[in-house]
């Protein structure tokens, strides 16, 4: 008798040793498993509303990102993408995706376009372009939505501008959602 209460006085330590790694295995799971269902995908195409006179007009975009409703401050910036892309504004109305990604569900005011570079080339030569900004916020409603996917579309309207100096590139945005919010 004496033996079968030690054995079990051994035992109950293993049994809390194994609830344990079973509550820490559970805890490391949903840290798995949650944050991406936590989050709506997010489509965003680019295209020119005019034509421009140049052979090429090439715009590099940096980085893409949304401005939560419920936020302030840099928290409120969650990133689309930040992989670099390069566009030619040449043809109006010719869309191109400029980024794919996850944010944290909820409601969306502002898309944030961050241009890195831009390039024209005019009878075959290359120059580069003196931009006007290099940061926009262009105003668009949208909501990041579990299971579903938002298609952004944003137009661009390019304005080269030739001086003694060089080329100016002059833009201005405008947004649209395929799921405005309500």
């Amino acid at each position: 008798m004496e033996f079968t209460r030690d054995r079990a006085l051994k035992l109950k330590p293993m049994r809390a040793k194994q609830i344990v790694a079973v509550i820490v295995l559970l805890v490391v799971a949903l840290l798995l498993v949650v944050p991406p269902l936590l989050n709506g995908g997010v489509k965003v195409t680019l295209s020119s509303t005019t034509s421009v006179n140049a052979d090429h007009l090439y715009l590099t975009i940096g980085e893409i990102s949304g401005h939560r409703t419920d936020l302030s401050g840099t928290s409120a910036w969650q990133s689309i993408s930040n992989k670099s892309i390069v566009v030619d504004l040449t043809q109006a109305d010719i869309s191109e995706t400029v980024a794919l990604g996850n944010l944290p569900l909820g409601q969306y005011e502002t898309v944030r376009v961050r241009v890195t570079n831009a390039t024209v080339i005019i009878n075959g030569t290359s120059q580069k372009v003196q931009l006007d900004s290099r940061l926009f916020a262009i105003p668009v409603s949208f909501l990041a939505q579990f299971g579903a996917s938002t298609v952004i579309t944003l137009k661009v309207s390019p304005e080269i501008q030739k001086t003694t100096d060089g080329v100016t590139l002059k833009l201005s945005f405008t947004g649209v959602s395929a799921n405005p919010s309500p």
